[in-house]
């Protein structure tokens, strides 16, 4: 049997470069003998688990053993080996026995052993016997952007899976990859610049030749119609609203929430308006929630919509605080201003949306820099900021200009041009939560020439902080709703 048709198809869609190996290794991952270069800690192996919720694939190198208790205890799960029978069908394309590493191109959910992030190169089995695949281990990490990752599973097995002792080149092979690691230790303790994972130039032609970027979904679409409809009034936008069940829901939660300081009860969107939030207010969480529904990212991590969300829903509702206390001559609509606040970091869904591998590269790298700013890892990796990926799709999807100027400036604070009042507010923000440890602000300090510019003071901004730590609870709360 030739190389499985699946992962051939898969490698080639997500357009990773692979290489095929003979190698000695057998159906059940033993190592068989010498294959030059190759270290067996580089060579992963697929095991196939099952339990009430469903299967999950592990992959662990060659040379380690499952601990199954572990796992189950990191997963919350009750997993145990699955049988042949369970999972024969999903490799059909394969030799007998043959698992190859690549959960997602089985549509598995996959958790993998972290000590696989460090090789230069990832052996996998092809799908056919006396094979395997050779990828970079970055283009691995890639490949498994959605997998689960830990290092408390697995231990090295007391004896190596090889059937030929330990030889003087296999010694070599091992104190070759220690200096390698040294070495990387050395250059992040040394900050050098790590390589651009992705060609940065070619990154920037594709982006300029995209012809069609998302449409905007057609709730939001009838949102932004009627906000521009003069005669438009509450019981119209009840009624589009109320047509979401799902987004109903979201605005009764938003309306009860303490947040809002409302002691009755509110049991409809008519209810949310007329004695909460107000018609702006609803029309604007309206029109956030429905343009940011069909994005989907990593849930988990810097960039995840965890993240997304709880640092969006913080940002809106400091925004909406703040223009209860700027000077009316300076003031931004309120409405609006908690919309910009909602969406000024759009530019992370789309990238994630149009350039999975792209977000990939610069999630990882948030991961592992947090101290360096998010501008210069964008740069660097991906060659366009989320600013201006942000700016591009509000820009076609004829948002308001507030919000397509505060998607290409918010992390300007000397910004100073049209509707600068939604940059400054948006940008005083997210400084104020850079000190919650929360966003991508280059710096929680508050630039007294920021204040000035919006007529208000440290003692003020320190009293919205007050209110907004006092709410932290609610706060996540309706985060937490939005990712569900």
């Amino acid at each position: 049997m030739s190389t499985s048709i699946t992962v051939r198809r898969y490698l080639e869609t997500q357009d990773v470069r692979f290489t095929i190996i003979t190698c000695p290794v057998d159906a059940e991952g033993r190592w068989q003998g010498d294959v030059g270069e190759i270290s067996p800690s580089c060579v992963a192996r697929a095991m196939i688990l099952k339990d009430s919720s469903g299967m999950v694939m592990a992959v662990l190198p060659i040379t380690h053993r499952l601990k199954l208790d572990a796992l189950n205890r990191q997963l919350h799960r009750k997993l145990l080996q699955a049988e042949e029978i369970d999972y024969r069908g999903v490799f059909a394309d394969c030799s007998p026995g043959i698992l190859p590493a690549l959960g997602e191109a089985y549509s598995f959910e996959t958790v993998i052993d972290d000590s696989l992030l460090d090789q230069d190169y990832v052996y996998i089995a092809s799908g056919n016997a006396g094979e395997l695949i050779q990828i970079t281990g970055q283009d691995f990490q890639l490949l498994h952007s959605n997998a689960w990752y830990g290092n408390t599973f697995s231990q090295i097995a007391e004896k190596r899976p090889t059937q030929k002792p330990a030889d003087l080149k296999y010694q070599q092979q091992i104190k070759q990859q220690a200096e390698r690691k040294v070495k990387k230790v050395v250059e992040v303790v040394e900050k050098k610049p790590a390589p651009a994972a992705v060609p940065v130039a070619n990154m920037r032609q594709r982006i300029e030749r995209l012809t069609d970027l998302p449409a905007m979904p057609s709730l939001a679409q009838k949102i932004m119609q009627l906000n521009a409809n003069p005669y438009a009034h509450a019981e119209d936008l009840a009624k589009l609203v109320e047509k979401d069940p799902s987004l109903t829901a979201q605005i009764v939660r938003y309306a009860q929430s303490p947040f809002y300081g409302y002691q009755g009860k509110v049991a409809s969107v008519r209810q949310a308006i007329s004695r909460v939030l107000g018609y702006d207010m609803v029309m604007n969480i309206s029109l956030g929630v429905a343009a940011t529904r069909p994005f989907k990212v990593p849930t988990e991590g810097p960039l995840g919509l965890h993240s997304f969300w709880q640092h969006a829903t913080y940002s809106a509702a400091i925004t909406q605080t703040l223009c209860k206390i700027i000077p009316r001559e300076k003031r931004p609509q309120p409405g609006t201003a908690y919309l910009a606040g909602l969406l000024h970091n759009f530019g992370f869904l789309l990238l994630g949306h149009l350039f999975p591998k792209e977000f990939s590269v610069l999630h990882n790298a948030v991961k592992a820099e947090p101290e360096v700013s998010i501008l210069e890892l964008e740069q660097r990796l991906v060659g366009v900021t989320h600013m201006e990926m942000g700016a591009w799709l509000m820009d076609a999807w004829n948002m308001p200009k507030e919000i397509v100027v505060v998607q290409k400036e918010h992390h300007n604070v000397d910004y100073d041009g049209p509707h600068a009042n939604y940059v400054q507010v948006v940008a005083l923000a997210d400084r104020l939560l850079k000190s919650l440890a929360m966003g991508d602000a280059e710096s929680e300090e508050l630039p007294e020439s920021l204040l000035q510019a919006l007529g208000i003071t440290t003692e003020q901004v320190a009293k919205v902080m007050e209110q907004t730590i006092e709410s932290r609870d609610e706060l996540d709360t309706m985060a937490r709703q939005l990712v569900a």
